[in-house]
């Protein structure tokens, strides 16, 4: 017997995703003059402990780029990436550039980031007719364990549940993946939710 209330409370999610991610291959077409393509290939919403189980160990290095949503206590967005991947995404955003250096890539990958993030907000604009703002967003390198225990500790009261999206972008031949992670506060998907009418 299938659970009514998870299954429209996915949808809902699922659907702010596919409205967030339209308008983000929208704004990085405009941005580089070329075409992007993204497709969102998994969307889930889970416990702290079960992410490292099933998304991403603990242990792995990767490169992230830090969001908070200010104005409103709502939460932490962080865009996860394999530093080996961050070159090759870094030229879909800088495709002039045969030769990026550190310096650039991470410049790249922190504006893909804030586009990502600032997409999903317009989504969810769109829906509740709200004001929703991200702070500058900051780049970061360590171990994954490492960086997302560090968003809780940082901050006073998360929710135990994690919400992902993880996207594949395809340019010029390119496929590359990487995640985006909103750690909430605590009950604000209810509140979310609430006011999306589910």
């Amino acid at each position: 017997m299938s659970d009514k209330p998870s299954l429209l409370r996915f949808d809902a999610l699922q659907e702010v995703v596919n409205i967030g991610g339209g308008h983000a291959a929208t704004a990085l077409s405009k941005m580089i003059g070329n075409k992007v393509e993204m497709d969102v290939t998994f969307v889930e919403l889970l416990p702290y402990e079960k992410v490292y189980e099933t998304i991403q160990s603990d242990d792995t290095i990767v490169k992230a780029v830090l969001s908070k949503l200010i104005g409103r206590e709502y939460g932490v967005f962080l865009f996860v990436i394999d530093p080996e991947d961050a070159e090759a995404l870094a030229h879909i955003v800088l495709p002039d550039n045969d030769e990026l250096s550190e310096g650039l890539i991470d410049s790249a990958l922190t504006e893909l980031s804030n586009i990502l993030v600032q997409s999903f907000l317009q989504a969810v604009m769109q829906l509740i007719d709200k004001p929703l703002f991200a702070s500058v967003p900051v780049m970061t390198m360590d171990m994954f364990g490492s960086i997302l225990s560090s968003v809780y500790m940082a901050q006073s009261q998360f929710s135990e549940e994690v919400f992902i999206i993880k996207n594949n972008f395809y340019s010029s031949g390119r496929i590359i993946e990487g995640s985006l992670y909103f750690v909430p506060k605590p009950k604000v998907l209810e509140q979310l939710l609430k006011e999306l009418g589910i």
